[in-house]
This record gives C-alpha cells, structure tokens and sequence, in this order.
C-alpha cells in the first residue's frame, strides 16, 4: 500500500547529518563505561584492543548487510521497511509496534538516565532532581525535531561534532599530560581477568559490553526516505560512521590504559571520569561528567529524531491509526508520533530505576529484529534470482558470509541477555522475557486491525 498524500516526508538530510545520526547515535556511554566490564574479563592491552577490533568487524557485518537493504528500500522507516519487504505485513507490524511501545522509548530512557546522572552530577543538582531533568531532556529534543528535520539534524550534527572533539581533547591529554593526581578511593571490584575464564568465554562475555557499545548504527536507515541521493549516502554514513567509531574507541582504550593500569581499570566503573581526574584532579573529572552529559545528550536526540519515523511510516501504508502519519503543514515533521513518543519515554524513564534497569527491556527485543531484518536479505536475494525485484546498486561483499556471522552474534547476544536479565518487579520473568512478551502482541493486534478494516 502506498503512502498517502501529505504524508510523504522530503529529502533534505545531507551526508554530514546522516552520518552524524550514525556516530552520535553509536557512541553514546558505552566508550567511557564498557572499558570497566571488558577489563574484568581480559587481562592485557592487546586482548582488549583485539576485542573492540572483533566488535567493531561484527558491528560492520551487520553494517554491510543494513546498506544493501537501505539502497534497495531507500525509504522512511528503516527496519520496518526492510522486515516489510522480506517477511510481509505481520512481521513489519509487530516490529513497529514493539519499537513504539518498548525499543524507542526504553532507549530513549535508558540514554536520558544517563544524561541526567551525569548533568546533576556536572551543576551540583543533586540526584533527587534526575527525573525533572531526564524528562526535560525528552521534552525539550522533542520539541526541537518538532520544529523541522533540519532543527534536529542540526543538533545532531553539533552534538556528534562536540562529543568527537571532546573525546579527542581527551586523548590528547591522556597521551601528553602526566599522571600526577592520586587514585580516587574506591573499593575493590576485583582485577582484570580474575574469574580465571577460559579465553574463548572471557572474549565472548567481553563482546556483550562491547556490542552495546557499538549498538545505533541502524539509526541512520529510519530517515533514508529523506536522505539526498540515498544510493552515494547511506552507504557512506553507514559504513564509513562504523568505522570512524571503531578508531574512535581504538584510540579511546589505547588513552584509558596510557594512564591507568588493567587492574585499575578493573576497579573504577568510570573509567573516563578517573582518566581525567588522575590527569587534571577534580577538575578533570567534572569536565568528564560535562563531556558524557553532552554526548548522551546528542545520541538522545538522536534517537528521539529517528523513533517518530517508524511509527509515522506505518501509519502512512495504513497500519497504524492514521493521524499518528500526519506531518505540520509547515515544518513537515511527523509531530503526532513524535509527541506520543516523548510521552512513553517520560513514563518509561519515570517507572525505571536508572540505566541498568530501563536497559534490560529493549536488549533482546532490539536485536531479535536485528536478526529477522539480516534473514531478509536472503529472501530478497531470492526473488532477485528468480527475477522478481530488480539487482541492487550496493550489494554485500562476500555474500552470505557477513550475514551468517552477524545472525550468529544475534543469537549469542539474545543467549546472553536472557540468562542475565534481572526479573520484573514482583514477578519472576526476566526483563528480557516481558520486553519480547510485549511485543509479541503485535501479532495479535496485527490481525484484529486488519479484520477491522476490512469489516
């Protein structure tokens, strides 16, 4: 089914912005607090370099498989649109009716928690006032991609421009400034390697902190329907922001274990914030907090620019509640679908506890539909075998490998998640558990829409 009149959004995101959706939705917290979970598991500098590497090339995996599918479907919605092409209605439905109700606004909380940690801790507000700022966060980004596409790509690329500086600021520091401060007092959280895994395991349990960390680079396909010349960009901003954000974390580790030892990184959950404050002293570590505020700040409006799209995208092919495709007559933003958004985020962020527990809902669900998006390109493969849809102009090299890798990773991280997810409040089923129960009702309410509006 067709989009209808009005409902069409235009193409004016350019190749910085798009690629700036790429890295500023990417690097997030996960650079200044993985290192801590990573060090635990792997005891040497190499090992830890090789495993971001690892990360960085099943990230691109994924990422080589997502540009095929966003050059032959270059069109608002991003996942939906591809599990749409490969696997029908039903399954497109149930991915956009979980990324409304679970993915987005639990991403959007988790983020903002974070931001909000890390602003009260910069201005001295305390931790009491974390929710008023979270919300005001959600509130305000909303607002400004309310106001046009071009007003929230402009934050994100400023953002993403900011953060990439900063954290080259602190690089440079780390590998020029000496070491001087004393260690923050802490207590022990054990040292690098001291589970005694075997290699294989220690690499594997590193991997999941490190995939979160490179998690977001499918956020650039939900704005592809309105990317100037998507066939030359997407591919760009897909794959060139993956690897830009491979050398960005490289390079961040390399800082981290310039300045501190494994056993020390080991320790401090914040390893960013103790880089600095062994560099500069307090002040160094309140720069730090600034800098990871700014950065979680820019990947929540990230995140916040893309959800509406799915939802929108949706509604337009007239599988959702038809206002919620409406777009401002003037600004041409999806601005029903973004407030109702801003709205589940803030509930969302209000109901949780901070980062670790909002995180834990939208994990496995997330990467679920990471795999039923990858297993589509077979099916869209096939039919071009059989001359059903036309060769795409960007195709997979070395096809099915990066695929099969990837839907192996999908399935370990979604092992993982499961077996360390923590149960919902006064119940006994895993936060991952009730994120897939959720939205597995899309099924359901799929085929009762459907008989509706055929009756």
């Amino acid at each position: 089914m067709a989009a209808s009149p009005g409902t069409e959004l235009k193409r004016q995101i350019g190749l910085y912005a798009v690629t700036a959706i790429t890295v500023g939705n990417i690097i997030g917290s996960g650079v200044f607090r993985a290192p801590f979970d990573v060090a635990h598991e792997l005891p040497t500098l190499p090992l830890v370099l090789l495993a971001w590497v690892v990360g960085g090339v099943l990230s691109i995996c994924g990422s080589l498989v997502l540009t095929e599918l966003a050059v032959r479907s270059p069109k608002t919605g991003g996942l939906y649109v591809f599990i749409r092409e490969g696997f029908g209605d039903a399954w497109a439905f149930t991915f956009g009716w979980a990324n409304l109700w679970v993915i987005k606004p639990t991403v959007i909380a988790s983020i903002v928690s974070v931001f909000a940690l890390y602003f009260c801790q910069a201005t001295g507000l305390g931790h009491a006032r974390e929710f008023v700022v979270g919300a005001g966060a959600i509130l305000l980004l909303t607002f400004v991609n309310w106001l046009g596409v071009k007003e929230g790509t402009r934050t994100q690329s400023l953002f993403t421009t900011a953060k990439l500086a900063g954290i080259l600021v602190v690089c440079v520091l780390a590998f020029t400034l000496p070491s001087v401060h004393a260690p923050t007092a802490v207590a022990a959280a054990g040292s690098a390697g001291d589970a005694g895994h075997a290699l294989g395991r220690a690499l594997a349990l590193a991997m999941i902190g490190i995939l979160f960390a490179y998690d977001g680079w499918t956020d650039s396909t939900y704005v592809a329907g309105e990317v100037v010349n998507p066939q030359r960009n997407m591919p760009i901003a897909i794959l060139g922001g993956t690897w830009l954000v491979v050398g960005v974390y490289l390079l961040t580790n390399l800082a981290y274990y310039h300045v501190l030892t494994p056993n020390e990184i080991a320790t401090y959950h914040a390893v960013g914030s103790e880089t600095m404050h062994r560099l500069l002293g307090d002040p160094g570590a309140r720069a730090l907090a600034v800098l990871v505020a700014v950065s979680t700040f820019g990947t929540t409006n990230g995140a916040i620019l893309t959800g509406p799209r799915v939802t929108q995208a949706m509604a337009a092919d007239g599988l959702l509640w038809k206002p919620l495709a409406a777009l401002h007559p003037r600004r041409a933003s999806p601005s029903l679908a973004l407030w109702v958004q801003a709205v589940l985020s803030c509930v969302w962020l209000w109901a949780a506890n901070g980062f670790e527990d909002v995180s834990g809902w939208f994990v496995t669900t997330s990467w679920l539909f990471y795999g039923v998006t990858t297993a589509s390109i077979f099916v869209q493969r096939s039919r071009e075998a059989k001359g059903q849809q036309p060769p795409a102009s960007y195709r997979t090299p070395l096809h099915p490998l990066p695929a099969i890798v990837f839907l192996v990773v999908t399935a370990v991280i979604i092992y993982s998640d499961f077996s360390s997810s923590a149960p919902f409040k006064g119940t006994f089923i895993p936060r991952a558990m009730a994120g897939v129960l959720i939205a597995a009702t899309g099924f359901p309410v799929f085929y009762l829409w459907r008989a509706g509006k055929r009756a």
